[in-house]
């Protein structure tokens, strides 16, 4: 009997050690960088290639590019913006992606964004990030709001 409960609390502990996260999400971070509107986002790889849509078992610009367009929608006062993939970073069990959003936008006045991305991995979120106008603001989106407009008109303290 003694065996048993050693073999279970060394089964549950090592269980623990495994669980890679406590908070399952993506981050999608809009930044403003000299004379251009960038996009970070970083994500649990392992989740992403759990896609069935994902061919190679692996993170390729090609098919990125096609589930982030499918999954996100970028609008910066009206004008819708697609993401162009620039470079694709691993590391252990993260990825990065770092993407040329648009030439930069002078005095931005709403920021609509759509975002389902990884909304079938169970809990997860999204943290849209949007750093701007000299002005920070983020968001989590989820399977119950999936959309956010942003309008910098309006005064904030």
């Amino acid at each position: 009997m003694r065996v048993l409960i050693i073999i279970l609390v060394t089964f549950f502990n090592i269980s623990t050690i495994f669980k890679t996260h406590d908070a399952i999400s993506a981050s999608f971070n809009l930044i403003e960088k000299g004379h251009v509107l960038m996009l970070e986002i970083e994500f649990d790889r392992f989740d992403y290639l759990k896609l069935d849509e994902i061919d190679n078992h692996k993170i390729t610009k090609p098919e990125f590019s096609k589930y982030l367009n499918k999954t996100t929608s970028w609008q910066i006062d009206g004008e819708k913006l697609i993401p162009k993939v620039l470079a694709i970073k691993l590391e252990r069990e993260h990825a990065k992606v770092i993407c040329f959003l648009s030439n930069s936008k002078k005095n931005i006045k709403t920021i609509t964004v759509k975002n389902n991305f990884l909304n079938n991995v169970k809990d997860h979120s999204n943290i849209v990030k949007l750093d701007v106008n000299n002005i920070f603001k983020d968001f989590r989106l989820h399977k119950n709001r999936q959309e956010i407009k942003v309008d910098y008109n309006l005064k904030t303290n």
